[in-house]
């Protein structure tokens, strides 16, 4: 018989919805995360997004001040596996081992002068967690970082998974009080701005502290991403 062990960790789950402008429902990312005590919050999302035919699933690792540690990406299209990606970040080093159809094993590592600050492995909950690099200490509106990394340049996420490289301002927006189907929350709200690549800003509400996304609304494609369910307290 195994024995009993007392596990210091907390967590909670839910599903995130995906609603496209016209009404209907193009997708959705359920979610599982544990905070542990020793110092690293681990993020596991299914992702389905019904038009494109993308499923995706990631094991996202990150210290409790949103600093990525490792992550695993699995990639499906149409049917078909596209990729599998797994990316780890010490120090200022960044390294990913992946294969794809398209260009068969690849290894990258890229060096970022002092640390990566923030990972998109394009779960949208990820998303939000750029958001913990926004000083709030600072007098300046629109906050410009580099130093962030993604899986995929793409808006859906659709190729790869391998690494490249983003920067763009975050500005934030305020306090608001949002309702999404599984409640009503206080949130901080703030704006990506990307003109860098010729795309319209990205608007995320999250909850403060866990940084756990609330809403996001991105016209790129048209879509509003809300919070459908959540089971336990965001911490």
């Amino acid at each position: 018989m195994g024995k009993s062990v007392n596990m210091k960790h907390t967590g909670w789950t839910g599903r995130i919805d995906y609603v496209h402008d016209d009404g209907r429902e193009r997708g959705r990312e359920w979610f599982n995360v544990t905070k542990h005590d020793e110092g690293y919050r681990v993020i596991r999302a299914h992702c389905e997004m019904d038009d494109t035919e993308i499923l995706r699933d990631v094991t996202h690792t990150m210290t409790h001040e949103f600093r990525p540690v490792e992550t695993y990406v699995r990639l499906e299209v149409k049917g078909q596996h596209r990729g599998s990606g797994w990316f780890n970040f010490e120090g200022e080093d960044a390294t990913c081992h992946s294969w794809m159809t398209e260009h068969g094993h690849v290894t990258q590592k890229i060096k970022v002068p002092g640390g990566v600050k923030s990972f998109g492995p394009h779960p949208v909950l990820c998303d939000c967690f750029h958001t913990a690099m926004y000083n709030h200490n600072s007098a300046e509106k629109i906050q410009n970082f580099s130093g962030i990394l993604h899986s995929s340049p793409e808006p859906d996420g659709s190729s790869g998974p391998m690494m490249g490289q983003w920067e763009f301002g975050i500005e934030f927006m305020g306090e608001e009080s949002v309702t999404v189907p599984s409640g009503t929350f206080d949130t901080l709200k703030y704006r990506y701005h990307l003109d860098n690549y010729g795309w319209p800003p990205e608007d995320v509400w999250v909850m403060p502290g866990s940084r756990q996304l609330v809403k996001i609304r991105w016209d790129v494609l048209k879509t509003t991403y809300v919070l459908a369910e959540l089971n336990g307290t965001p911490q």
